[in-house]
């Protein structure tokens, strides 16, 4: 037998042997080679006798019980000139069991035998192309017994060659894998329902939403109040934050995390458009690092975003008809660094923000608390400049 020839069933056995017993590769080659050395003749016994006392006949028997009593299917078939001819030769108890075929049916049969409408096509090409190159097979599709019900089978096929070399046989070990395949699928119908069901709430959130804004604009359409209508708008306005965040999670069709630099870039764009339909000319640059954060940690920035931005524009620019307003978010040290600046009138001498009773700075006070952040107001000269640093994640 030539040296590669030799090789080719050594590892034939070594995946077969793994492949049965559970055992790694490593393992099963180490029981090899034990099995090998025992090979060795003891003194005064013939040449084909093993350590342990047995001929090569009763090891052949000894194996072939091995195989035929496996609870995994066992099927031996003959090679042919053209992959896809070949009969079977031998089948194990293990795949009488599962098929409902009896041995004396399957022998002399093709294996295509147990294939069905519902065996994929795609899988039984690879098969071809890879034992045409002489190569291992490892696939999984669906199978029929004997009564026509189909089952799910996981399965490898490996070339047994001779020692000149050529594959005179192939053995295919094979596993009934149904009740797993079944378990995934009602785990994936489960994901795809609740998939579903999440869509679902996030458009009828953004819907209701819209509805409210709708309601609080009417109503600051019928008020004379320039005070009530400035409430108004502010409520407006953060409603519209939480609003975004759906919307972009409808879109996107992730219902845990959403993306900041297309959220936030899309909130501030809807305030400034908002600030600027009175004939101000108010700026804005952003600088949004491409970071993903929780729905839970999302809401509470896009509140303290808003709030900042609609103090610019109210006290900042106050009597102005033009200025600027740069936000950055930016990951630091495993923490997120939220700034917010403008070029406006600056904070006065003499205020004290832990006791200013404004519900936008309570607001603001609250929800860095709720991001676990610790954040400051300090003067740019000109302008002012809140910075907020919260943990990444909790």
């Amino acid at each position: 037998m030539s040296e590669s020839a030799s090789n080719s069933r050594r590892q034939s056995a070594i995946r077969y042997i793994a492949y049965v017993s559970g055992m790694s590769e490593k393992q099963a080659e180490l029981l090899i080679d034990q099995l090998e050395k025992q090979k060795s003749p003891l003194p005064g016994q013939p040449e084909n006798r093993f350590k342990n006392g047995m001929d090569q006949h009763q090891m052949l028997r000894l194996l072939y019980a091995a195989i035929d009593s496996a609870e995994e299917m066992i099927l031996i078939t003959d090679a042919r000139d053209r992959i896809g001819d070949e009969k079977i030769i031998y089948v194990n108890k293990g795949l009488e069991k599962v098929t409902g075929y009896s041995r004396e049916e399957l022998i002399g049969e093709n294996p295509r035998i147990f294939q069905g409408p519902d065996t994929e096509p795609e899988t039984i090409e690879r098969l071809r192309e890879r034992l045409s190159a002489g190569k291992r097979f490892e696939g999984e599709t669906f199978n029929y017994r004997k009564d026509g019900s189909k089952y799910r089978v996981r399965w490898s096929i490996d070339p047994i060659k001779n020692s000149d070399g050529e594959i005179t046989h192939f053995i295919s070990v094979q596993q009934d894998v149904t009740p797993q395949w079944e378990q995934k699928e009602r785990l994936e119908k489960i994901v795809e329902e609740r998939e579903s069901l999440l869509k679902e709430i996030h458009h009828r959130v953004k819907n209701n939403l819209a509805v409210i804004t709708g309601l609080l604009e009417l109503q600051s359409a019928n008020t004379n109040s320039e005070e009530t209508q400035n409430i108004l708008t502010e409520s407006i306005n953060r409603i519209q934050s939480i609003a975004t965040l759906h919307e972009k999670l409808y879109e996107t069709g992730d219902y845990s995390n959403i993306s900041l630099p297309d959220y936030i870039s899309g909130l501030l764009h809807y305030l400034i458009q908002t600030m600027n339909a009175e004939g101000r000319d108010i700026t804005l640059d952003t600088d949004i690092a491409d970071i993903t954060l929780p729905v839970t940690r999302a809401v509470p920035l896009a509140l303290i975003l808003n709030e900042l931005v609609t103090n610019s524009y109210k006290h900042g620019f106050e009597g102005r008809d033009e200025g600027h307003i740069w936000v950055s978010l930016n990951e630091d040290s495993g923490n997120l660094v939220l700034t917010v600046a403008d070029d406006g009138a600056g904070l006065p001498d003499d205020l004290e923000i832990e006791q200013l009773q404004s519900l936008g700075l309570r607001l603001i006070s609250t929800l860095c608390t709720q991001l676990e952040g610790e954040y400051t107001f300090t003067d740019r000269d000109p302008g002012t400049k809140f910075r907020l640093v919260f943990p990444l994640s909790v």
